[in-house]
């Protein structure tokens, strides 16, 4: 990621990094088929060092934290968060508060706890969470990172710089994202821009916000035609990563929409299990539910009309799915039981 330094607001020797970016454009073509597409790709920042896309915004925001000299860093995180601060805290030598929901998988958790952090699990609505984060952080001089905060957002759009140097310098036609508080969709369109403003591709591509049909305020707004986003009264969806009721910056998402002509889609649960098990069995990636919601949202695309069958579709996949593997385990069936050579025989004709 670092690569990039000339475009990325932050002192270079002070970098605290640990070699995140870099993460692959897969050609999907296995998937692509199944899919009837030409020009699938899929880009898998779960190949970062914690596991998800929030390593780029972590290391750009604790290396500011240390250039600004602070003594501590925190965030409010539904997990992947919470877990990549933990880590580039440590790295850094800073003191780390995370604020998580109750109910956060056990997997997420104990990455941010083996590294240290302070972590308090919140008894709540998220939103609450989130503005107790920040009222907090200003009594206890504690600088956050979390969400759509500036330096964080500087670090993630360097994806959008990789996907289109992957692709030969070239914008993709469509980038289908998976969408919480917003904050990773808005750091993706805004490199996207940069890189069309420095004259390095010559258009822009449309950008699809993904939700869980169970918390997607976002899609609300969109197909209501609104220009600000509604809390969303029920939460229900085990994509924890994406379930933001109430996204900060919700508002601006539904610009972006517009401005790169893109749209807005919900996936349901099932659609969410059903896309991480055939990512996996086609392209052998194993991704988080809140990943799997692009792949979900594919064949919505298609039918509708909104995506031609040439077009370069890219999904971004977020996280790991070692993120959550409660989640995965509907998925599975119990494995075969043998206790002798004539019994394996006796399996191996069936398959």
């Amino acid at each position: 990621m670092w690569r990039y330094s000339e475009l990325l607001p932050v002192n270079e020797r002070i970098r605290i990094s640990l070699e995140e970016g870099g993460t692959p454009l897969h050609r999907s073509r296995r998937l692509g088929e199944r899919l009837g597409l030409e020009y699938l790709y899929l880009k898998d920042e779960a190949r970062n060092p914690t596991g998800s896309f929030k390593d780029r915004g972590s290391s750009i925001g604790v290396s500011k934290a240390v250039e600004l000299k602070a003594k501590a860093v925190g965030c409010v995180s539904t997990g992947n968060m919470a877990a990549s601060m933990a880590a580039y805290a440590a790295k850094a030598g800073l003191k780390n508060l995370v604020l998580i929901p109750t109910g956060t998988p056990v997997e997420k958790m104990v990455q941010t706890m083996i590294c240290g952090s302070k972590l308090i699990a919140v008894t709540g609505k998220y939103p609450e969470t989130y503005r107790m984060g920040l009222e907090a952080s200003v009594r206890h001089h504690i600088y956050m990172v979390h969400s759509d905060a500036p330096f964080r957002v500087e670090g993630q759009k360097t994806a959008a710089y990789e996907i289109c140097e992957q692709l030969e310098w070239n914008a993709p036609d469509f980038v289908l994202v998976p969408t919480s508080s917003g904050g990773n969709i808005s750091s993706l369109w805004k490199g996207f821009k940069e890189m069309h403003d420095l004259g390095i591709v010559a258009r822009l591509p449309s950008v699809v916000c993904v939700q869980a049909e169970g918390c997607s305020p976002i899609v609300a707004a969109f197909k209501s035609r609104k220009e600000t986003v509604q809390p969303f009264s029920k939460l229900d969806t085990l994509a924890h990563s994406i379930s933001n009721p109430d996204p900060p910056s919700g508002r601006r998402v539904l610009r972006l929409i517009k401005d790169s002509k893109g749209f807005a889609l919900s996936v349901t649960d099932h659609e969410i299990l059903e896309a991480q098990r055939l990512l996996a069995e086609t392209e052998g990636l194993f991704v988080e539910p809140a990943s799997a919601c692009t792949i979900a949202a594919v064949p919505k695309c298609s039918e509708s009309g909104m995506v031609g069958n040439s077009d370069k579709i890219v999904c971004v996949l977020t996280g790991s799915g070692l993120k959550d593997v409660k989640s995965a385990t509907q998925l599975l069936t119990k494995p075969f039981e043998i206790g002798s050579a004539m019994e394996l025989e006796n399996v191996l004709r069936q398959i």
